[in-house]
């Protein structure tokens, strides 16, 4: 439905005794999908039956492995895996990981010696395993993760702030509460870390108490169990192309109220901001947009990938516009209540 590639696999028939993995790839967007293949497995059928499906590990691309570990331990991350050497006929691979919060862990990985399709121990997908009925849809134009939310419990929030800016050396680099993030219904408060060359973006959220409704994050938080990643935003070149091919392959983004389309139509026809696309195809996608006097964002949500209520997709096209949709916040809100209502967990 989303569109991804499968281009590598590990799993028995590759000399991996204890699980099945296979690489999807659109783009710069790597997914790891694996199984345990043994009901005693000590890693992933655990975290399985506590979480179901849903994001363990999110992983960095580094420089320099044993220095970002070595300052991680020293300022009390919990060690997942020391530094660790992995290797076949293409190279070396160096990676290492800590836990972050929940059950969620960071890998760092070091491949500027690697030339292979992945990681040691994954083989390219055999052509002739190529999925044909997918490879008929229409192919949908990606590009690179922009940031992944992590939702916390109430009073995490500043903990988990805090594991980025002490253990891996981020900084705040936005932040809104909920006085504007909330639909009266419901509310959260966010703050989002970011690296040094801004790259890596992780809002950090948590929900608010001011309201009567259970918001979202904590409809997350209850079905996740703890904190965890809730949604992986994608940002893509022609958001307009990219809907339309999603939608093309089954996928069902979440519907936005058409209230929301008429109060964007008077408020653009008082300003002079090209989005490069109507109202009209905007109110057919079900995308929005959030702006300021130096540019603009436009998102879509996906609904729900997994069984449980948890985790989802945004595609977004930034356009001089660093912000996280806060503009959009009541609109989206109001439209992942409605569907909260449908399941009973408003």
């Amino acid at each position: 439905h989303l569109g991804f590639k499968c281009v590598a696999y590990a799993g028995l028939e590759t000399g991996e005794k204890n699980f099945t993995a296979y690489v999807l790839r659109g783009d710069q967007v790597y997914i790891v999908v694996k199984s345990p293949l043994h009901p005693h497995d000590e890693i992933i059928a655990p975290f399985v039956k506590k979480h179901g499906d849903a994001v363990r590990d999110v992983a960095f691309c580094v420089e320099n492995v044993q220095k970002i570990f070595e300052h991680a331990k020293a300022s009390g991350a919990e060690v997942i895996q020391p530094p660790t050497f992995s290797e076949d006929d293409k190279g070396q691979v160096l990676t290492a990981s800590v836990l972050a919060y929940g059950d969620t862990v960071h890998s760092f990985i070091q491949r500027d010696r690697y030339q292979g399709v992945f990681l040691p121990g994954y083989q390219p997908i055999d052509p002739l395993l190529v999925n044909a009925f997918a490879e008929s849809l229409p192919p949908v134009p990606m590009g690179r993760i922009d940031h992944v939310v992590a939702n916390q419990p109430q009073g995490k929030m500043n903990e988990v702030v805090d594991f980025y800016i002490n253990v891996l050396c981020f900084r705040r680099f936005w932040s809104v509460d909920d006085k504007l993030l909330q639909t009266g219904t419901s509310g959260l408060n966010s703050i989002v870390v970011s690296d040094f060359d801004e790259r890596i973006k992780i809002p950090v959220n948590q929900p608010s108490t001011r309201f009567d409704g259970r918001s979202q994050t904590q409809e997350f938080v209850d079905f996740h169990g703890c904190g965890g990643i809730q949604h992986i935003a994608i940002c893509v070149g022609n958001l307009e192309q990219t809907v339309r091919s999603l939608k093309a392959r089954g996928c069902y983004v979440l519907p936005v109220p058409c209230a929301y389309y008429d109060e964007l139509q008077s408020a653009l026809s008082e300003m002079d901001l090209d989005l490069g696309i109507s109202v009209d195809t905007m109110r057919e996608l079900d995308i929005v947009v959030d702006y300021d006097d130096k540019g603009f964002i436009l998102q879509i949500f996906t609904r729900p990938v997994e069984s449980r209520p948890t985790l989802f997709f945004e595609f977004m096209q930034r356009n001089n516009h660093d912000g996280f949709g806060a503009g959009n916040f009541k609109s989206l809100f109001s439209a992942i209540e409605a569907q909260q209502r449908l399941r009973g967990t408003l």
